[in-house]
C-alpha cells in the first residue's frame, strides 16, 4: 500500500553495514531507529544479501551496489526514487579508485582539504536533475547542498570497518594505503567515529533530512 498522499512520508537512510564482513549482524539499534519509516533506501557497502531481507520486514528497501557488494551484482550502481513529487537519487559515493585514493591522500597530507564540496560536486554531475542525492563510501555523517541539490550522506552502520583496530593489511602493495586510510579515518569528527544513520522528512514542504546515531555504550565506573 502506497503512503496516503497529502501526508508526510519518513524516509530511513542508511549506508555501509557491512553486515557479514566487519559485523555480524544488524545492530539493535538500527531498526529501532527505523520503525515507522515507510521507505527504507541504502546506499551500498549492505556486503550481504541478508541485509535487504531484513530491512523489508520493516519497510520496502531501495538498494544501490558498494564496491564491497560482492555477492549483489543485480543491485543497480545508482538509483532515482520520487516521494511526494520529488526525485530522490542514490549512488555509493566512490568516484574512481584513483580518485578516491588521491583525495584520501590529499586529506590526510595536507591536514585541512575541503575536499566533500569537490565530492559532491562530482556525484551530482554524474546523477543529473535530482532535488536531493543520498551516498555513503565515505563515513561521514554530512547534510549539505551542492548546487540546488540536498547532499545527504547518512554516515555508517560500521564507521571503522575494518580499520576499527590491528595492525595494517600485510600485503605490500595495500599497507601504504591502509595506512592513509587509518588516518583519514582518524581525523573524523567526533560524531563521524559514532554508527548514524539518517531519516528524511519528505513532504510538500520539501526534504527534510537528521542524522540519528547510536546510543552512547554504557560507562563503567
Amino acid at each position: 500500500m502506497s503512503p496516503r498522499p497529502h501526508r508526510t512520508v519518513r524516509v530511513g537512510v542508511l549506508a555501509d553495514s557491512h553486515v557479514g564482513e566487519y559485523l555480524e549482524r544488524m545492530p539493535d539499534w538500527v531498526p529501532e531507529a527505523l520503525f515507522g519509516c515507510d521507505l527504507i533506501l541504502h546506499a551500498g557497502d549492505l556486503s550481504v544479501p541478508s541485509v535487504l531481507d531484513d530491512l523489508a520486514l520493516i519497510a520496502p528497501v531501495h538498494a544501490v551496489r558498494g564496491d564491497h557488494d560482492r555477492e549483489l551484482d543485480h543491485l543497480p550502481e545508482s538509483l532515482v526514487v520520487t516521494v511526494r513529487g520529488w526525485r530522490i537519487g542514490m549512488v555509493h559515493g566512490s568516484c574512481t579508485g584513483i580518485w578516491d585514493a588521491a583525495t584520501v591522500a590529499r586529506r590526510t597530507i595536507l591536514g585541512h582539504y575541503d575536499w566533500q564540496p569537490r565530492l559532491e560536486r562530482e556525484l551530482r554531475h554524474r546523477m543529473g536533475a535530482v532535488d536531493a542525492l543520498v551516498y555513503g563510501h565515505w563515513h561521514f555523517p554530512r547534510i549539505a547542498t551542492s548546487g540546488a541539490t540536498l547532499m545527504i550522506c547518512p554516515g555508517a552502520i560500521c564507521p571503522g570497518g575494518a580499520l576499527a583496530e590491528g595492525a595494517p593489511m600485510p600485503r605490500t602493495l595495500h599497507a601504504p594505503i591502509d595506512v592513509l586510510v587509518r588516518r583519514f579515518r582518524h581525523a573524523m569528527t567526533p560524531d563521524g567515529h559514532r554508527p548514524a544513520i539518517a531519516v528524511l522528512e519528505v513532504g510538500s514542504s520539501g526534504i527534510h533530512p537528521r542524522h540519528v546515531f547510536a546510543p552512547a555504550p554504557p560507562t563503567t565506573d
